[in-house]
């Protein structure tokens, strides 16, 4: 946990004050005792806390402690009373009421000293899925995406039809919660083409101190594209939550279209650059990201039952950590345990293996930056295996024991040497990508040109500007074709198949 002993007990205890900065390290550690929950589910309109063991209680009561993700237990509301030895509590969900506790973990805690004191692990609920408002029938068609161009220039000539696209990505900052109907169009047009959708919540400028974290603003707020979520109390906390619910809601096949994978945040263990807090270590960060992302997990599974939620990481994986990332396994290592901590749910990871160096444009490329090892400083398409094979290791598996899946949720080749290189490595790409069974979604970077990128040297677009497709949209529309197979393998030299790796 990189960073974490560092901190003083002076320095912990300030923190802890603080709305619990490091409460996931301080619930793993447990108080005295020997009280285990086990488990924390819904059952019908009820919250079943199921536990074992037992100790001692001046007043010969366990008393279970609702906190919110920023609270450390006794702090919180009480909510329940058992004679010690008691080892299930059973107590209202209240779901969209003031005194809901979706979002909540729990703490068995005892008097001692007169005062109390947690003798438990925390937990959240395990399966807010079971009150769901909904549960569409997902449309996972297949794993072909491509992040739109949403300008109705582009838009409109419906190149996603002849692209063969079964998914396709869309940013929805967190500040256009109460002005969604922008969004309705969109959705419901790649719906009706058979096209699932993907969203990629964003605390982004606009937001204000209401949704981004306060320890984005502490020595002036820098000037950046997106932020942390906030975290900070339990009515900020109910904020993100709230507005988590109002977007999976709106978008659950009840008259604006199916929205089947969430994705909060983006890079986010590049958090300087785009999730940006300020705070004094990776462990830090990963807490305050972990506690939006607990909350925002509950409402958007709470609300649809059968949407996917994803955290969201780059291509920089094993690299020696600098000042403005820290590296990806690192982070779902520290991510994961913060998690299985409190208990284990079903997030996926939503992964962006691009080239080491963005200029780059042979997918195909291994390197002393890319290589087949854990160890490697970067995963790209070369190497996806690394990740999808981290993934494997017992304790990273999910709740049923299965591998968590990694979307492929932005992937950009550039043209700018060459058509033919872009062409050749997004084949590559996706020859990678389905041949790995963990891999729900490849979404290439992008269906056209962007200006913005284009004036940093980059042409990512299978179309130019004005919609003019290139080689690389051919080629994408048959990826597998023996044929364009052997385009593409010819232009780079091997034959790509040769460098699969299946999974």
């Amino acid at each position: 946990m990189c960073g974490f002993k560092k901190f003083s007990s002076i320095v912990m205890a300030i923190a802890l004050v603080l709305c619990g900065v490091l409460s996931f390290n301080v619930s793993v550690a447990k108080a005295e005792g020997a009280v285990a929950i086990n488990s924390v589910t819904i059952q019908g309109g009820a919250v079943v806390i199921n536990a074992t063991g037992s100790a001692a209680s001046e007043d010969g009561l366990y008393h279970l402690i609702a906190s919110a993700a920023c609270q450390v237990a006794p702090a919180g509301d009480e909510v329940a009373q058992q004679a010690v030895g008691g080892s299930v509590f059973s107590i209202p969900l209240n779901k969209g009421q003031a005194n809901s506790v979706l979002y909540k973990k729990f703490t068995v805690c005892v008097m001692a000293g007169g005062k109390l004191a947690p003798v438990s692990n925390s937990m959240y609920i395990l399966n807010p899925e079971a009150c769901a408002t909904v549960y569409p029938a997902r449309m996972d068609n297949g794993i072909k995406g491509i992040f739109p161009e949403v300008h109705s220039a582009i838009a409109d000539l419906n190149q996603v039809v002849p692209l063969g696209i079964k998914q396709v990505n869309l940013n929805v900052p967190i500040s256009k919660v109460a002005t969604l109907g922008v969004y309705d169009k969109l959705v419901m047009k790649y719906n009706s083409l058979g096209i699932q959708v993907n969203m990629i919540l964003l605390a982004d400028k606009a937001a204000g101190k209401d949704y981004i974290s306060p320890l984005s603003f502490k020595g002036g707020r820098k000037d950046t594209v997106f932020y942390a979520f906030n975290a900070s109390s339990p009515e900020a906390l109910e904020r993100i939550g709230n507005a988590a619910t109002i977007i999976a809601s709106r978008y659950s096949n009840v008259g604006f279209g199916q929205v089947d994978n969430f994705i909060i945040g983006n890079e986010v263990n590049a958090y300087p650059l785009w999730n940006y807090v300020k705070v004094g270590s990776n462990a830090e960060f990963v807490n305050e990201y972990y506690k939006a992302f607990r909350v925002m997990y509950n409402a958007i599974k709470a609300t649809n039952g059968t949407a996917n939620v994803y955290t969201c990481i780059d291509h920089q994986w094993a690299v020696p950590e600098a000042s403005y990332y820290m590296s990806g396994r690192d982070f779902l290592v520290q991510f994961n345990r913060a998690v299985s901590a409190e208990g284990n749910i079903d997030w996926k990871i939503a992964a962006h293996p691009n080239n080491y160096w963005l200029l780059a444009t042979k997918s195909w490329e291994t390197s002393n930056k890319v290589t087949h090892s854990q160890s490697t400083p970067y995963v790209t398409m070369a190497n996806l295996e690394v990740l999808t094979d981290f993934l494997t290791m017992p304790e990273m598996l999910n709740p049923r024991g299965e591998v968590r899946n990694v979307k492929i949720a932005e992937l950009g080749y550039s043209s700018h040497k060459g058509e033919a290189d872009q062409a050749a490595s997004i084949v590559f790409a996706y020859l990678v990508a389905s041949n790995n069974r963990y891999v729900d979604g490849l979404v290439i970077m992008r269906e056209a040109d962007n200006r913005t990128e284009i004036n940093q040297g980059l042409w990512f677009g299978l179309c130019k500007e004005n919609g003019t497709p290139k080689t690389s949209f051919s080629y994408y529309q048959n990826p597998t074709d023996p044929a364009v197979v052997a385009q593409a393998s010819a232009h780079a030299g091997v034959d790509l198949y040769s460098l699969v790796v299946p999974r």
